[in-house]
């Protein structure tokens, strides 16, 4: 593979890509996004067929370890988060003692760095940095654990939100009828349980966004995997990432009735304001998420009793389509626009959208960093500067 051996002086005459936008961080096996024909694998396999064919574990595994796991690593997979049966109480006692309207996406971001204070394995990065191989046993461990206890630390919040009693797992259950047991204290049916195991397989990786690359950038300090994945947390947390579909879901209430929605589209595009839910960085044909989401948010709208809020999603997204694509633009929907419609059919309030992204993602959190691990070098980019370089201090009596 060819390297680029240059140096760049400054000042000079570059190009800028803002927010990163084209430049390459590291070489990765584990998930690819292809934009141009709106595909999306993980190791190799289609997210299609992996909704279809596998759950959540088996996902979690496959990204983790590097291959679909067999009978017996599944089991033994699962042994090793149910072993993780209850947060530390010191955990529960924060998580309840944290404003009840406090966003959920900072209480769990304050419960996964305090994880880390009762997690002295943790730390074990630091000590093995002379063998990498050893570094990445330890610390996937550690990301299994991780993995077990942001869910339950998730459905924790989400209960505490209701006034509710922090509930362990139930050790018949697998990781996502526990999720959802946790949070609702009921068992779900396999209907409920299916439909949430295909949201979080669709967003347990995806390529080198912006929490993905926060979560390397921090670890590559060789930080401990709580902090790492705190400060994923942290970057998920916001309106242009995690937080989306909340935003996609309030504008679709807004509208009102379907026959609004056609008027709602035509006012936006009339004041040149962006449409939530539409359009992605990567993604220049249909976002495959998106695709998969749709025929779920349709059933489970009528079922629920959501039939207006779905009619007026799918007119906003033909309008906005139409409308774009007479100007000559390919603009469809995001995994955002469908995944808050499944969300609210299922009952979920709409601060915990961007909290069950972040349980999906740890997944694909923890296994970029632990592929980064053994060719580690701490992220360093350079800014250019543009600013003065000969200014003199005046005292403070003369300004």
């Amino acid at each position: 593979m060819a390297k680029f051996m240059g140096r760049v002086e400054f000042p000079c005459t570059i190009e800028l890509g803002k927010g990163l936008e084209g430049a390459i961080t590291n070489i990765t096996k584990i998930g690819y996004v292809d934009g141009q024909e709106g595909h999306l694998v993980y190791r190799g396999y289609s997210i299609e067929d992996l909704c279809e064919n596998s759950n959540y574990e088996e996902v979690a595994y496959l990204l983790i370890y590097g291959n679909l796991p067999t009978a017996s690593q599944l089991a033994d997979f699962e042994s090793k988060m149910r072993a993780e049966r209850t947060l530390p109480d010191e955990v529960k006692e924060l998580i309840k003692s944290l404003p009840h309207d406090c966003h959920p996406m900072n209480a769990l971001q304050a419960a996964v760095a305090a994880m880390g204070c009762m997690d002295h394995d943790g730390l074990e990065v630091t000590r093995h940095v002379s063998n990498p191989k050893e570094s990445v046993d330890v610390e996937r461990d550690v990301a299994v654990r991780i993995l077990a206890q942001t869910r339950n630390a998730a459905a924790a919040i989400a209960r505490v939100r209701k006034g509710g009693d922090i509930l362990d797992p139930n050790p018949e259950l697998d990781f996502t009828a526990n999720y959802l047991y946790m949070m609702s204290g009921e068992i779900p049916d396999e209907t409920r349980r299916r439909v949430m195991d295909v949201c979080l397989i669709l967003q347990a990786d995806h390529g080198m966004n912006a929490s993905t690359f926060t979560a390397m950038v921090v670890h590559s300090s060789l930080a401990d995997m709580y902090s790492t994945i705190a400060a994923a947390i942290g970057s998920l947390r916001g309106p242009l990432h995690g937080g989306a579909n909340e935003a996609a879901l309030a504008d679709i209430q807004s509208i009102g009735t379907p026959d609004k929605a056609k008027e709602w589209v035509a006012s936006r595009f009339a004041q040149n304001e962006k449409i939530i839910g539409f359009g992605h960085r990567v993604y220049k044909a249909l976002d495959p998420r998106a695709v998969v989401l749709k025929g779920h948010a349709e059933r489970l709208c009528r079922e629920h009793g959501f039939n207006d809020l779905y009619e007026s999603a799918a007119t906003v997204e033909k309008e906005v389509t139409t409308r774009m694509e007479a100007a000559g633009k390919k603009i469809y929907p995001n995994v955002d626009f469908y995944s808050g419609l499944v969300y609210h059919a299922l009952g979920f309030p709409t601060p915990q959208f961007p909290v069950i992204f972040a349980v999906a993602r740890t997944a694909g959190w923890v296994a970029r960093v632990l592929e980064y691990l053994p060719e580690n070098r701490i992220f360093r980019p350079r800014a250019v500067y543009d600013g003065a370089v000969d200014q003199k201090v005046v005292p403070i009596n003369q300004r």
